[in-house]
C-alpha cells in the first residue's frame, strides 16, 4: 500500500486532509478551516512550517492539557465529563459577550448576571453551574485564576474577555477543588485563548432587534504570525449594545401583571403625596381638584415607563500573547490583557418612604408645608421632578502572566506567575441627600431658609412637580463607590509517567501554588454613614490574605485484557490548602475508568471540595439592600395567630429595607460530589458519540445572610426580636442580617450529550448535536431545624433571596451544515416549565416552557485571504419571554430568558 493510499484510508470519514510536502513530511491538517476563518487552512500551515529538522525520527505525543486534570489527554477519555465549546461554536451562535453564551449552556441555571439586570445589576455577567451561586463556580483563563470583579467581588467578570480571541470554552461539570482549589465545588468554566493564529483579519458585526433597539456592533482585529523560533498574536476588539427600554415591549411595560395571572407590583410611592394621618387613613393629593382625598387602590406608580429592561454597554479589549523557543525542550510565553468595561442602566425616579428609611424622617407638625397640623411619620412619594435615576458602572481589568514550559529528565514541567487587578466604579445619579431631607421637613425653627441656616424647606405635600429647583438643589445628590480587587498568583507543575506496569503505564502530576489576594471597596461620605436615599447605602470593606497549596494527581492502570480491549484506571488527586484567615484543608478526588471495549466506557468520580469565604463576605462593612421579601404578617389570617403578628402590614409593599454585613469568624462551605456516567463511541459509526453522566452535589456550612430566613421565623416563632424592626401599625421598617454558616444544598441530575459529525456526501457535510441536563433534585435546607425544600422546577428571584431558575429540563439541539464555501446551522434552545408563588400571597403559578430558534448562514467569498459573510436570526419565530409574576425586573427572568424577541445580525470578516 503507497503512502497516499493509507493515508487516505487512515483519515477516511474524518474532518482531516492531508499534503505530501517532500520525502520525509506530511502535512496534516483540519478540512473545516477552509471553510472557516478561525483556524489555519492547509497554505497558512506549510507557510507557519516553512523549516524542518533534518534527523528528526520520532514525534513524541503528549496529548493536550484538558480542564480538570494536570495529565494531558482527550476530553472524552477522563473520569469527569467536560464540554468544549469550540471558535467555529462561538462564531455560530452569534452572541458577542460570553455571558451570552453561556447563559444558553443546559448546565447553567439559577441567578446568573448580565447586562439583561437593570435594577440590582451591575452590568457584569458571571456563570452559575448547576444553580449553584456564582462563587460555587471556578472561572480560569487558559487554566490560571484571574482575579474576581472589583465590585461584586465573588466571581470573574465574564463580560471583560471578547469572544473573538477565545480559541475554545471547556466547561468541567464535577467538582474540582482537589485539582484547583476553592470555589471548583459546582465545576470549572475554563476559557483558553487563541494563539495559533497567522495572518490578519478585520470583522465587523451588527446587530438588531426587529423592533429597532438593542442594536449590537462590535469590531474585531486580530494578527498572529510564526517564525522560526516562535509566534505572535494580538487581538483588539470593540463593542457596544443599545438600551431597550421597559416599555417598548408588552410583556414588561406595566408593573401591573393582574391580567396576566399575577398581582399589581405598582408602587405606592406616587408622584402626588400620599400620606398616612394619625387617624390610620390614607389620603392622596389629587391633582385635579388640588385637594386631598382617600387613596384607592389604583393610585399607584407604574415605574415601567422609566426603567431599561436590557442595559446599554460598552466593552474595549485588547490581548496579546507571544512564545519563544529558547531550545527544543523549553518554551516561554507572555500573556497580558486589557479591558474597559461601561454600562449605564435607567432607573425609575428616586422614592422616598418616610417610615422605612433607615434615617429617621418625620413631617414636623409645623413644617410650612404641611397641611393637616400634625406629624406625618409615613409619607410616600416618587420624586419624579429628579427624573430617572442612572446607574453607572464602570471597570478596568489588567491581565498579565509569564510561563516557562519544558521537558528535562522525562518531566513535562511549567512554571508560571500571574497577576490581575480589576477597578470597579459605581456612579449614581437622581438621588436624595436622606440629612437634608430630614432637616427639610424638620421642625420649621430648624430649617428656615438657605439664606438663614442654610437649609430649604421640602414640600411633599404638593401634586407631581411640586419641589422646585431650590428644594431640589438642596437634596439632590450623586453617590460614587470604588472597588478594587486584585491576585497575584506563582505556581509550578510537572507530570511525567512514572512506572510501566503489565496494564500500562502510571501517569503522575505534581505541583505547588502561591497565591496573595486582595479586595477594598470605597464608598464616599454620604453613602458610608447611610445619609442616601435611592441606592444602597454600605461602609467601606478591606481585605487581603495569602494561600498555600502543593497538591499530587495519578492516573494507575489498574488491569488491562490480554487483548487491550479492556481496561481500568484509577485516578487519584489530593489538594492540601493554607489560608492565613481561616486555616488549612485537604480534599481528595477519586476517579476511576473502565473501558469494556473500545466502545464503551463506564466513568465514576467521588470528589471532596470546598469555597473559601470570599474577602468581601469576611470583612464587608453594613451594606443595605432593597430586598423583595414576603412579610407574613400582611395576610389578615396570621394577625393574632402568629406570635410575630399582631397587626396586619401594609399589604401594598413588596420591597424591604435589610441591612446585611460580613463575618471574619465564616468557615469555608464544604462539599462532596459524586458523578457516574458512559460514553459511547461506536466504532461503526465514525464521528458519533454519546455520554449520560449523574451528577450529586452537598454542600453543607452554606454561608448565607437570609433575611427572609429571619422574618419569617420572627412572624411564625417570634425568634430574631433584634433583627426584625416594626413601626407602630406593625409595618415592617428593617431586618438585620450577618452572614454565617447555616444551611446545606444538594442538587442532582443527569446530563445527556450526542453528537454526530455524518460522513462528507456531494451536497455536504451534516453535523448534529444534543446537549441537555435534567435536574432531579435542587435541595434546600436554611438552618438545622428549617424544613428541607426542593426547588427543581421553579423560580424564586435572586431578588427575594431566591435561587433563580431552575428548570427541570433544558437543552440544546444543533445541526450544522458545510459544503465547500458555505456554511449554516440550526439551533434549539429549551428551558422547561417553572413554578413560582405570587409575590405578596400563597398563590402558585407555573411560568411557561419556552423555545427559541436560531439561524445562521455563510459564505466564503475568494477575495484577499478570504470575506466570508454571515447572516444570522436569534430567535426566528419571535417567541415571548414567559410571564414571571415574581419576577423582580419586567414581568420575566433575565437571567434565563431574553426579552430582545427576533434578532436580525450580519457579520463580515476580511482575511489579509
Amino acid at each position: 500500500m503507497d503512502v497516499d493510499t493509507a493515508l487516505a484510508k487512515l483519515l477516511e470519514n474524518t474532518d482531516l486532509d492531508y499534503r505530501l510536502v517532500d520525502d520525509r513530511i506530511i502535512a496534516v491538517y483540519d478540512a473545516r478551516c477552509e471553510l472557516t476563518d478561525s483556524c489555519p487552512a492547509e497554505a497558512e500551515l506549510l507557510i507557519r512550517n516553512p523549516l524542518y529538522v533534518p534527523g528528526i525520527e520520532e514525534l513524541y505525543v503528549y496529548g493536550s492539557q484538558v480542564t480538570g486534570s494536570r495529565i494531558k489527554r482527550d476530553h472524552l477519555q477522563g473520569s469527569a465529563p467536560v464540554d468544549m465549546i469550540s471558535a467555529p461554536d462561538i462564531e455560530l451562535s452569534g452572541a458577542q459577550t460570553l455571558g451570552q453564551l453561556l447563559r444558553r449552556l443546559p448546565a447553567v441555571s439559577g441567578n446568573p448576571t448580565s447586562t439583561a439586570i437593570s435594577n440590582g445589576g451591575n452590568g457584569t455577567a458571571t456563570a452559575t453551574l448547576r444553580g449553584l451561586p456564582a462563587s460555587s463556580t471556578l472561572v480560569l483563563i487558559n487554566g490560571r485564576r484571574v482575579a474576581n470583579d472589583g465590585l461584586g467581588g465573588e466571581s470573574v467578570d465574564l463580560n471583560s474577555i471578547a469572544p473573538a480571541a477565545v480559541d475554545r470554552i471547556e466547561v468541567l461539570k464535577d467538582g474540582a477543588s482537589a485539582i484547583y482549589g476553592s470555589d471548583a465545588i459546582a465545576g470549572i468554566v475554563n476559557i483558553i485563548m487563541k494563539r495559533d493564529f497567522y495572518g490578519a483579519m478585520l470583522e465587523q458585526y451588527y446587530g438588531t432587534a426587529e423592533q429597532g433597539d438593542g442594536e449590537a456592533v462590535t469590531t474585531t482585529f486580530q494578527y498572529g504570525t510564526g517564525f522560526n523560533s516562535g509566534s505572535f498574536f494580538m487581538t483588539a476588539s470593540y463593542f457596544s449594545e443599545g438600551e431597550i427600554q421597559s416599555r417598548e415591549r408588552p410583556l414588561s411595560a406595566s408593573a401591573d401583571s393582574r391580567s396576566r395571572g399575577g398581582n399589581d407590583r405598582r408602587s405606592t410611592a406616587t408622584p402626588a403625596a400620599r400620606v398616612t394621618r394619625s387617624d390610620g387613613s390614607v389620603v392622596i393629593r389629587d391633582a385635579a381638584s388640588n385637594t386631598y382625598r382617600e387613596a384607592s387602590t389604583e393610585d399607584r406608580f407604574d415605574y415601567p415607563i422609566y426603567t431599561s429592561s436590557l442595559v446599554p454597554s460598552e466593552r474595549k479589549y485588547i490581548y496579546a500573547t507571544a512564545s519563544f523557543d529558547f531550545s527544543e525542550s523549553l518554551t516561554g510565553t507572555l500573556e497580558g490583557s486589557y479591558t474597559e468595561t461601561q454600562s449605564q442602566a435607567n432607573l425609575a425616579p428616586t422614592p422616598v418612604f418616610t417610615g422605612f428609611e433607615q434615617i429617621p424622617l418625620e413631617v414636623a407638625a409645623d413644617n410650612i408645608y404641611n397641611p393637616f397640623g400634625e406629624p406625618i411619620t409615613d409619607l410616600r412619594r416618587r420624586f419624579t421632578e429628579l427624573g430617572a435615576r442612572r446607574q453607572d458602572n464602570s471597570s478596568e481589568v489588567e491581565r498579565l502572566a509569564a510561563i516557562l514550559q519544558g521537558l528535562h529528565g522525562g518531566w513535562d514541567w511549567e512554571l508560571s506567575y500571574s497577576w490581575s487587578k480589576s477597578q470597579a466604579r459605581e456612579r449614581s445619579r437622581g438621588l436624595i441627600n436622606a440629612s437634608n431631607l430630614q432637616r427639610g421637613i424638620g421642625p420649621a425653627a430648624n430649617c428656615q431658609g438657605s439664606a438663614i441656616d442654610n437649609c430649604v424647606p421640602i414640600n411633599l405635600f404638593g401634586a407631581a412637580g411640586s419641589v422646585d429647583a431650590e428644594q431640589l438643589g438642596f437634596l439632590a445628590v450623586n453617590s460614587n463607590v470604588d472597588g478594587e480587587s486584585s491576585l497575584g498568583s506563582l505556581s509550578f507543575t510537572a507530570a511525567r509517567k512514572l512506572v510501566e506496569l503489565p496494564s500500562g503505564t502510571i501517569d503522575f502530576a505534581i505541583g505547588m501554588e502561591y497565591r496573595d489576594e486582595n479586595t477594598s471597596k470605597k464608598p464616599d461620605g454620604l453613602l458610608a454613614n447611610m445619609a442616601i436615599i435611592g441606592t444602597d447605602n454600605l461602609t467601606p470593606t478591606q481585605g487581603r490574605r495569602n494561600i498555600t497549596e502543593i497538591y499530587g494527581e495519578s492516573i494507575t492502570p489498574v488491569w488491562q485484557s490480554a487483548d487491550k480491549q479492556i481496561k481500568l484506571d484509577l485516578e487519584i488527586a489530593v489538594r492540601y490548602s493554607r489560608y492565613s484567615d481561616f486555616g488549612d484543608i485537604t480534599n481528595p478526588k477519586y476517579g476511576l475508568r473502565f473501558q469494556l471495549s473500545p466502545a464503551l466506557l463506564l466513568r465514576a468520580t467521588h470528589a471532596q471540595g470546598f469555597r473559601a469565604p470570599s474577602l468581601s463576605e469576611l470583612y464587608s462593612g453594613a451594606t443595605e439592600a432593597h430586598a423583595m421579601l414576603f412579610d407574613p404578617c400582611i395576610l389578615p389570617e396570621n394577625v393574632g395567630t402568629l406570635p410575630g403578628c399582631a397587626q396586619q402590614a401594609d399589604p401594598g409593599r413588596y420591597q424591604y429595607l435589610t441591612i446585611t454585613s460580613g463575618n471574619p469568624e465564616l468557615n469555608p462551605e464544604k462539599s462532596r460530589s459524586y458523578g457516574i456516567g458512559i460514553v459511547w463511541t461506536p466504532g461503526n459509526a465514525p464521528g458519533f458519540n454519546a455520554t449520560a453522566d449523574y451528577f450529586d452535589i452537598e454542600t453543607s456550612q452554606v454561608v448565607d445572610s437570609s433575611a427572609q430566613f429571619i422574618l419569617s421565623q420572627n412572624a411564625q416563632f417570634g425568634e430574631f426580636e433584634d433583627n426584625v424592626v416594626r413601626d407602630q401599625r406593625g409595618n415592617l421598617q428593617q431586618v438585620t442580617a450577618t452572614k454565617v454558616n447555616v444551611g446545606e444544598r444538594r442538587v442532582q441530575g443527569i446530563d445527556f450529550g450526542l453528537n454526530y459529525r455524518l460522513p462528507k456526501r456531494d451536497w455536504g457535510q451534516l453535523s448534529t448535536g444534543l446537549n441537555v441536563a435534567y435536574m432531579d433534585e435542587y435541595t434546600l435546607q436554611l438552618d438545622a431545624d428549617a424544613p428541607t425544600v426542593n426547588l427543581s422546577g421553579s423560580f424564586r428571584d435572586p431578588q427575594a433571596e431566591g435561587a433563580g431558575a431552575l428548570p427541570k429540563w433544558k437543552g440544546n439541539i444543533g445541526m450544522q451544515w458545510a459544503r465547500q464555501r458555505w456554511r449554516g446551522s440550526y439551533d434549539l434552545h429549551f428551558v422547561s416549565s417553572l413554578k413560582e408563588v405570587v409575590p405578596n400571597t400563597t398563590t402558585s403559578r407555573v411560568v411557561r416552557n419556552w423555545l427559541v430558534h436560531d439561524v445562521q448562514a455563510s459564505y466564503l467569498f475568494d477575495v484577499l485571504h478570504g470575506l466570508r459573510m454571515a447572516v444570522g436570526v436569534d430567535n426566528l419565530l419571535d417567541s415571548e419571554p414567559p410571564f414571571a409574576a415574581s419576577a423582580f425586573n419586567d414581568n420575566f427572568d433575565g437571567r434565563t430568558h431574553d426579552i430582545r424577541g427576533r434578532y436580525w445580525y450580519a457579520k463580515l470578516s476580511q482575511r489579509f
